[in-house]
């Protein structure tokens, strides 16, 4: 066998053991865990307190947009760290490229102030 397949064995290798890490225990349980279906154990159940009323509740888009909002900045600063720590080594092509990022991210950042959506209604 070559060395360039055997990285590939070895990737193989991992990706059952993760894969492992977490049927394994979810076949143990379904093997295991006793099965007595009833009323009580049916029922809804939160906080101690039983449940009223329809459980299905619609949120506010605007929660959503909130959420996808921080998850774009959140990802920005995840880029921007390595960056910031290799900015000495990188050049002029990397200033430029993270230039281009951080202004797409701006521009987007606007856009959603000019929309509106980072008002609380």
């Amino acid at each position: 066998m070559t060395p360039y397949y055997y990285n590939y064995l070895l990737l193989a290798v991992y990706l059952v053991i993760a894969a492992g890490f977490g049927l394994v225990p979810l076949g143990l349980a379904w093997l295991l865990a006793p099965r007595k279906p009833g009323q009580t154990k049916n029922d809804s159940y939160e906080c101690g307190i039983e449940s009223k009323g329809d459980p299905w509740v619609q949120f506010k888009v605007q929660y959503y947009l909130y959420a996808l909002v921080f998850v774009i900045f959140d990802i920005e600063t995840v880029f921007i760290y390595p960056w910031a720590v290799a900015f000495t080594k990188i050049g002029p092509g990397g200033f430029i490229a993270m230039a281009i990022f951080i202004l797409i991210l701006a521009e987007s950042l606007v856009y959603a102030w000019i929309k509106g959506i980072l008002e609380w209604k």
